[in-house]
C-alpha cells in the first residue's frame, strides 16, 4: 500500500501558483482520499480475488488476493483495514455477470451473503472501495492511475473554499482529467466481466 501523502510532490509540481508550499500535508491527504474513494466507488477498479485456503488448492496469493471463509450461507472476506466491499462480480468460474451478482447480497464491510446452501465459491472476484479513515493507496492503483488520481487530489484541493490555494476555475481542467481516468478505469473493468464469456477469457486480477 503506498501511502497518501506520496501525492504531496505531485501537488506541489502541478498546482501552478506561489501559495502550492503552504498548503498542509493533512489537506493533501484529506483530497487525496475524497480523489481515492470517488474513484473507486465510481470506476469499481479497486477489484481484488478471495480463495477458500480449506478448499485444498495451491494457489499463491498476489498482494491482490486474500483468504475467505464460508459458514453456512455467509462468505467472510479478509480484506484490508479501512475497506468495504462495494460489488461482487464473481463467485465461481462457473458464474460471473457484467452487472454484479445480483442475488449475492454484500454486507458492510466484508460479508457475502450467499444465494443458497450450495454455492459454489471456489475464485470470488469483488471490487472494494476505501473508507474515510484510510491512509494508504493500493500499489496498483496508485501506479496505474497515478495522474488522474493526481488531478482528482488537484481540484479537490483547489475547489476548498476561502484557502490560499483555492483556484475554482483551474479546478475545472484537472475535475475533468480525474473525470475521464474514472470513466476509462470503469470501462475496463467492466469489460472483463462480460456475461456469457469462457471463465478463461475472464481475467483474474487487474494489478
Amino acid at each position: 500500500m503506498i501511502h497518501l501523502d506520496e501525492f504531496v510532490d505531485g501537488v506541489s509540481v502541478h498546482l501552478g501558483n506561489a501559495d502550492a508550499s503552504n498548503v498542509p500535508r493533512l489537506a493533501i491527504v484529506f483530497a487525496a482520499r475524497q480523489a481515492l474513494k470517488r474513484f473507486c466507488d465510481e470506476s469499481f477498479a479497486y477489484v481484488v480475488n478471495a480463495f477458500d485456503p480449506l478448499a485444498g488448492t495451491n494457489q499463491v496469493l498476489s498482494p491482490n488476493d486474500f483468504h475467505l471463509s464460508v459458514t453456512d450461507r455467509r462468505c467472510e472476506i479478509a480484506i484490508p483495514d479501512d475497506t468495504h466491499i462495494i460489488k461482487v462480480w464473481r463467485l465461481s468460474d462457473e458464474c460471473c455477470d457484467a452487472q454484479g451478482l445480483s442475488d449475492s447480497i454484500h454486507s458492510y464491510p466484508n460479508v457475502i451473503n450467499l444465494p443458497a446452501d450450495d454455492s459454489k465459491i471456489d475464485n470470488v472476484v469483488v471490487s472494494l472501495s476505501i473508507n474515510q479513515t484510510t491512509e494508504s493507496c493500493p500499489d496498483f492503483l496508485y501506479q496505474r492511475y497515478y495522474d488522474g488520481l493526481l488531478s482528482g487530489t488537484i481540484a479537490y484541493l483547489q475547489l476548498m473554499p476561502n484557502r490560499e490555494w483555492s483556484e475554482p476555475n483551474m479546478a475545472q481542467v484537472h475535475m475533468a482529467a480525474f473525470d475521464e481516468t474514472i470513466r476509462k478505469a470503469k470501462s475496463h473493468i467492466s469489460n472483463g466481466f462480460l456475461k456469457g464469456r469462457p471463465s478463461t477469457s475472464i481475467p483474474a486480477t487487474f494489478g
